[in-house]
């Protein structure tokens, strides 16, 4: 006894009408992602956070990139510059650019200068940084001679300009 399907057969189609189904839909298929073959700068040794990339010296590594995610790395040696490493940068491993932040002018515990500035009114004092910060960051800075915890933003000259309460 032989078992029958109940499932119905679908006609064939001929291989032109399939080669014309194929043509409409292959637009419509998601394209691979482009990607580019490049050397990218990579550190030589193990480099910490707070330490500069630079000063522990570079190679050049090529790596395959999605196109749409080459603009998170840093591609060259300029964009360094004066950056310091935000977490911990393993060798030959690209860096991105993320993982890169502006080296701290002040540094939390360490004496800095605080300065007030509003219309014709200019008052200096020494504070206290509670946190470590770069140039444009916002921290608490507590006033060394009232004891007084304020808020400041920190200058390019190591200063904390602060805010009026």
């Amino acid at each position: 006894m032989e078992a029958h399907s109940k499932r119905r057969r679908m006609p064939r189609r001929s291989g032109a009408v399939l080669a014309i189904l194929m043509a409409f839909a292959g637009p419509a298929m998601p394209a691979q992602p482009a990607s580019a073959d490049i050397d990218l700068p990579v550190p030589a040794g193990v480099v910490y956070p707070g330490q500069s990339v630079s000063d522990k010296g570079l190679s050049r590594v090529r790596f395959r990139v999605p196109a749409a995610k080459l603009s998170a790395y840093v591609i060259e040696e300029g964009m360094l510059g004066d950056r310091v490493a935000k977490r911990t940068l393993l060798p030959n491993q690209p860096i991105l650019l993320s993982d890169l932040k502006s080296p701290d002018i002040v540094r939390a515990g360490v004496n800095a200068p605080i300065v007030y500035r509003e219309g014709g009114v200019f008052i200096a004092g020494i504070g206290m940084p509670l946190v470590s910060a770069a140039e444009g960051e916002r921290i608490r800075v507590r006033n060394v001679d009232s004891g007084i915890t304020i808020n400041g933003v920190v200058q390019a000259d190591g200063t904390i300009e602060v805010d009026s309460q």
